[in-house]
């Protein structure tokens, strides 16, 4: 079980952020000792801010060592109990392999469990990070911006590369008219960021991709989820929007790189801009085609307190 969690990435990760952690914790204990005599009331803040992030990113990290540490010890013992009855051990011994898989179990529940707590926290401290950062956000619509797009890219297809992981990827453009005011312009891009950071799910990533492109990542989604994701991101943005949306969506074959997958993604979009009305198009690894669908607004949800009224 260990050996899978670590194929996943998840223990890499955290090792990552643990060096993160360190360098904030070294970086505040420098410019503690060099700069906080000046009063700057702002920099004591952004410090404050930077030390809980280096602390609880380092907290998370050693709480999953130690259960890592207690869940290859119990693993050890079973193999070792194993390693006996491979030995041509006597029939009294099965009863102690039973013992020790019982042993096991209980330090396999906790690592799982401390692992799913900490997957929820990381991403809550990544977060952090990444607005702390500001390296990976798009000023003007607030979304993740394309670099970080491309590591998370990245990291979801090495965990897809066993084929065993769904992952679809959704490329959805707004036209760019000439005599669009630069304020218009504006709206309409936070607009279009506000509207996908509504629709996506909670381990969905949507950054912008280009000037007038948006990029959702869909990991554990396939094709067929994928298309009725952009279905429903097309009709709400021909209701509230004041502009077409064109989609190009794709799903990762194994072993895919991320040129080849975004290659797919933009073709597929390409077929769709062609068309003067907002339209959705696949690419299923062989051809492109045309995603049939009523276009028509999606229905606004009541809402209930309303209704109590």
């Amino acid at each position: 079980m260990l050996a899978d969690l670590l194929t996943q990435g998840l223990l890499l990760d955290t090792t990552a952020l643990a060096a993160v952690a360190v360098l904030g914790y070294v970086f505040g204990r420098r410019t503690r000792r060099n700069i906080l005599p000046n009063g700057d009331v702002t920099l004591l803040i952004e410090l404050a801010r930077a030390q809980c992030i280096a602390k609880e990113l380092k907290h998370i990290v050693l709480r999953i060592e130690a259960e890592s540490a207690a869940q290859l010890c119990a693993v050890d013992a079973f193999q070792s109990q194993l390693g006996l009855m491979q030995q041509g051990a006597g029939d009294s011994t099965w009863q102690k392999l039973r013992d020790q898989a019982d042993a096991l179990l209980g330090p396999t529940m906790k690592l799982n469990t401390t692992l799913s707590l900490a997957c929820d926290e990381l991403r809550q401290q990544q977060a952090q990070l990444v607005t702390y950062a500001s390296t990976r956000i798009d000023p003007e619509t607030g979304l993740q911006n394309r670099r970080s797009m491309s590591e998370h890219l990245e990291a979801m297809l090495s965990a897809h590369a066993d084929g065993e992981r769904r992952l679809a990827l959704g490329l959805f453009s707004i036209p760019t008219p000439a005599d669009l005011e630069s304020d218009e312009w504006d709206d309409r891009l936070k607009a279009m960021g506000k509207l996908l950071e509504q629709s996506v799910r909670g381990n969905d990533i949507c950054a912008r991709y280009s000037q007038d492109e948006f990029i959702v990542l869909m990991p554990k989604t396939p094709l067929a989820g994928a298309l009725v994701f952009g279905e429903r991101l097309v009709r709400t943005a021909f209701g509230e929007l004041d502009c077409p949306v064109w989609g190009g969506v794709v799903e990762a074959s194994p072993g895919e790189t991320p040129e080849k997958l975004l290659s797919r993604a933009d073709s597929a979009l390409y077929s769709a801009r062609t068309h003067q009305e907002a339209c959705l198009f696949q690419h299923n690894g062989l051809t492109v085609r045309r995603h049939a669908f009523e276009l028509k607004a999606e229905p606004v949800e009541p809402n209930p307190l309303a209704l109590q009224s």
